[in-house]
């Protein structure tokens, strides 16, 4: 019983964060997105799950594939950003190159990183001066 919270403040509490945007999570991707996706950064993002834009959220570490060991993946990493890995990169396949055309697909890997991993880029963050961000 005490350590319920009454009705009247249970409407009122607030969420003790805003929701992360893609420019938080993976800027440099963002940038490219925004200015266009040269056939090099298409290349990365069918084939490399380290450097592509998910990859860029773990903080280019290859975490989120378990380090490239799948019986690791559930310790370490996670399925569903492996899976938003390859939605993206099939995208990149159909010569996708701007930020509209990845738009839905980006609202639900963020809708799926706040949920599950916000911690990661707030401890990303920590370690990166805002000068290597631009």
């Amino acid at each position: 019983m005490q350590n319920q919270i009454p009705r009247e403040e249970e409407g009122q509490r607030k969420a003790p964060f805003s929701d992360l945007t893609l420019e938080q999570v993976c800027p440099i991707w963002y940038k490219k997105l925004k200015s266009g996706l040269k056939e090099n950064d298409k290349a990365t993002m069918r084939t490399d799950s380290k450097y592509c834009m998910v990859g860029e959220a773990w903080g280019f570490t290859g975490r989120q594939t378990g380090y490239y060991i799948a019986p690791l993946i559930p310790f370490v990493g996670c399925w569903t950003c492996i899976m938003y890995g390859r939605k993206f990169g099939n995208l990149a396949k159909k010569n996708y190159s701007h930020l509209s055309g990845y738009q839905p697909l980006i609202s639900d890997f963020m809708r799926h990183w706040n949920k599950k991993h916000t911690h990661i880029t707030k401890k990303l963050r920590k370690n990166i001066k805002p000068s290597m961000l631009t």
